[in-house]
């Protein structure tokens, strides 16, 4: 039970890792007591000073004339280059011009909707609020010059253009957010630190996987609590196997207690029996649990991913030695534990009533 909640974990991990770049950091405006740290030039240009590849970007939401609702990012080439983005047909954008790429899915999902084809202008409305809080619609018509191939994140249903026609078409003096990668993962932490030194939000991949650990820790958990419900029954079986046994060798605790046998050494004999009982226990217990993690990996693998049309997924159960060991620990534990009160009672039986007993 506790493998397939680790590989459960495991599995989900590596969708997350495949999906994002552990390398890239957003950052986006931050929070103080006294409002919000916005992202101006002056902001970026201390972000760089860091070392880092850091690239602004704005964002808005746009709707296509089918009602299909799609994020359009601003973006500049070190945008393009650090999310690894490649066309999949057509072109990209030039400085000045409404022209857009479009995400595999979003292109996909407006060929069939809106009829769009690379060339044609396409109208979309942005709604814009007044200084007066009132909501207003804004026609802008974006002319579709390439789309990408498929990343396997959000950015496959949105659309880019150059970040000097969003900036333009929306007025806007500060950005949205700045995309930072770093040359390795282990420098995600450091880098977090400093941007955040400049009353910055930062987030990465990473967060993610420790949110993914957390939910599969409590899976993995409840798992485990009702696997422990077998530990329970066993551990009553060794109580009951302790005390038919102290009844069945009454006569043989007397005699050797009359030749002279300790409290102490009755005591360690029958706890030496729990332990081997155990022992046994505990190997056959991870043999058995080794056979049917193979069998839920061989039999199970294929059925989930048949019922739930997911990706490939090359192990549904994660053994390790830790998992192993700690079965083995908690069987030795768990008999012991529970042959306490027959052997006590067993060391502490007269000898003489025992041997007038039998």
């Amino acid at each position: 039970m506790v493998s397939f909640g680790e590989g459960l974990r495991i599995n989900a991990i590596e969708e997350v890792q495949k999906s994002r770049d552990l390398t890239l950091i957003e950052v986006s405006p931050g929070l103080r007591e006294n409002g919000l740290v916005l992202i101006g030039d002056a902001k970026v240009e201390e972000i760089k000073k860091l070392g880092k590849l850091a690239s602004p970007y704005v964002k808005d939401a746009y709707v296509s004339p089918s009602g299909t609702y799609f994020e359009l990012s601003g973006i500049q080439e070190d945008y393009r280059t650090a999310n690894e983005l490649e066309l999949a047909g057509g072109s990209w954008f030039e400085s000045g011009q409404n022209q857009v790429v479009l995400g595999s899915d979003l292109w996909e999902k407006l060929e069939k909707t809106d009829g769009i084809t690379i060339g044609t202008p396409l109208t979309s409305r942005l709604r814009l609020y007044g200084e007066d809080g009132k909501p207003r619609d804004k026609e802008v018509s974006f002319t579709p010059v390439g789309y990408l191939k498929p990343i396997g994140n959000d950015l496959d249903s949105g659309a880019f253009i150059s970040l000097a026609s969003a900036k333009e078409l929306n007025k806007k003096e500060y950005y949205d957010g700045v995309l930072v990668k770093v040359e390795s993962s282990s420098q995600v932490a450091e880098t977090r630190e400093q941007i955040e030194k400049l009353e910055l939000s930062s987030s990465n991949a990473q967060d993610e996987i420790n949110a993914v650990n957390r939910i599969m820790k409590g899976v993995t958990l409840v798992l485990a609590f009702f696997s422990s419900i077998s530990l329970i029954v066993g551990g009553l079986m060794v109580v009951s196997t302790m005390v038919v046994s102290v009844y069945e060798r009454t006569r043989e605790i007397g005699i050797s207690k009359a030749l002279g046998a300790s409290e102490s050494d009755i005591l360690r004999m029958f706890l030496a029996e729990c332990l081997f009982i155990g022992a046994l226990g505990g190997i056959l217990g991870d043999l058995f649990g080794v056979i049917f993690s193979t069998l839920i990996d061989r039999i199970g693998r294929a059925l989930l991913l048949s019922k739930l049309e997911i990706g490939s997924i090359e192990h549904l159960t994660a053994l390790n030695f830790r998992i192993l060991a700690a079965g083995f620990l908690i069987s030795l534990f768990v008999s012991v534990l529970s042959g306490l009160y027959p052997a006590w009672r067993a060391s502490k039986m007269d000898p003489v009533r025992a041997l007038k007993q039998l």
